[in-house]
């Protein structure tokens, strides 16, 4: 049996540039990968993938993932796949896209290789759009719909997560962007190299703040977080909220108040 780490994502900020023919939106983002993960056991049997958290397999994105490596291959692969969940899902923290990356990656192994990695972010990016990311991890400018991904310089950061008690619904959060929330001037370079100099006074999630009205659970940890001198950013399409620093005091027990919960990362530089 092979176990493997999946690290999660925050998008250190996320522009909405408009709608493309294709129904998709395009953006440009700053993906980060950080230390909290979920744990991938894998083992050569009948195709079967199960999750700690009973998500129904025809509904895994890595058990898509696989059926699309399959059709490419012509033989579906005979893995079994058990995932234990430490990713909170529905927080825009990318656990099931990471999973994908992570599982067509020691697939393709096993299997002695027969796609290059090129390849196989091209299956990853047919079922998850932040899924050919977790190839590359650190920080990375991602355009396009998230896939076009331009690696940049790494950084060492320690993260807050704040959490709420609500799912947020990706596709709830973009099914009602309009055209006022686009960011059509925004410029990816300008992005990138604000993010190599550390200037995160630049950064915003278009897509965030629009969940904090959809979801007013998120809106209220945004304000507080606010409120106690802090800079939240939303990420991706939320629930999870962050800010760089550690956890201070006055947060602590102001989250413990309101049943959020606090969890301390650092930025995760491995593959």
């Amino acid at each position: 049996m092979i176990r493997l780490f999946s690290p999660a994502k925050i998008n250190l900020g996320l522009w909405v540039r408009g709608r493309r023919p294709d129904g998709f939106h395009e953006i440009a983002t700053v993906f980060h990968t950080i230390d909290l993960g979920d744990e991938i056991f894998v083992e050569e049997g009948p195709l079967c993938v199960r999750t700690s958290s009973g998500i129904p397999m025809e509904e895994n994105l890595v058990y898509k993932a696989l059926l699309e490596l399959g059709t490419r291959l012509g033989s579906v692969p005979e893995l079994s796949v058990y995932i234990k969940k430490n990713v909170p899902e529905g927080a825009g923290l990318g656990g099931g896209s990471s999973n994908v990356a992570t599982v067509l990656r020691v697939a393709n192994e096993l299997l002695g290789k027969p796609m290059s990695e090129e390849e196989l972010m091209d299956v990853a990016a047919s079922v998850s759009s932040d899924a050919p990311f977790f190839f590359i991890g650190g920080t990375a400018l991602g355009t396009g719909r998230g896939e076009v991904l331009r690696k940049l310089k790494p950084l060492k950061l320690t993260i807050t997560l704040v959490l709420p008690s609500v799912r947020s619904s990706t596709a709830r959060v973009y099914s009602a962007l309009h055209e006022r929330h686009f960011s059509p001037n925004i410029d990816p370079d300008e992005i990138a190299k604000a993010v190599e100099e550390g200037r995160y006074e630049f950064l915003r999630n278009d897509l965030g703040e629009l969940a904090c009205v959809l979801y007013p659970e998120i809106g209220e940890v945004v304000r507080f977080l606010e409120h106690i001198g802090l800079r939240p950013l939303v990420s991706g399409s939320g629930s999870a909220v962050f800010y760089i620093g550690k956890p201070s005091a006055e947060l602590r027990l102001g989250a413990k108040l309101r049943g959020w919960k606090v969890i301390e990362v650092r930025s995760w530089l491995g593959v």
